[in-house]
């Protein structure tokens, strides 16, 4: 805020609402495009309603972590349904990564970790192509941040048991 400027909320009201408004959606850094920011926001949006069907929420109990832990599991263990935990993650746009120089990767993450490294402008063509794609290739990701890892099952496996559950 400028020098001179008042606030019309008090500082534990502002935190508050940031917090809310952070918990509801993921957040999206480093952009270089308004069309690829607006294309990973859309696919997001509709991972997240995908997300909301009870046909897809079955996913989670598909697969399991490196320990056996079933994803079902570790889910619950956080305390937030599907969509909250989902709006938990972090998209970035890391086009100029090593996975990027790979024509079909649109999206990668490492096992765990609540941020999804997206290949801007493979990402915003696949959504272009076929919106729907790319959702489910957003929830895969989403897996992989809930402890999937990957070979075994393989990339292809995880995209085709997503699309079985959550596609149309």
């Amino acid at each position: 805020m400028a020098a001179g400027q008042l606030s019309l909320m008090a500082p534990d009201a502002q935190e508050m609402l940031a917090g809310h408004a952070s918990a509801q959606t993921p957040e999206f850094f480093r952009f270089l495009d308004i069309e690829t920011l607006i294309a990973v926001r859309l696919a997001a949006e509709g991972a997240t309603t995908r997300l909301a069907r009870p046909g897809c929420q079955d996913l989670f109990a598909d697969f399991a972590d490196g320990s056996g832990q079933r994803l079902s599991t570790r889910l619950v263990a956080t305390g937030k349904p599907p969509a909250d935990a989902f709006a938990s993650l972090r998209f970035l746009d890391d086009r100029g990564a090593q996975q990027c120089r790979s024509s079909g990767t649109l999206a990668f993450t490492r096992t765990g970790s609540w941020f999804i490294r997206v290949c801007g402008e493979q990402f915003r063509h696949a959504f272009q192509r076929n919106r729907t794609a790319t959702e489910i290739i957003v929830i895969h990701e989403f897996l992989h941040a809930l402890g999937l890892g990957e070979n075994p099952p393989t990339s292809e496996a995880i995209t085709e048991q997503v699309n079985v559950r959550c596609g149309d």
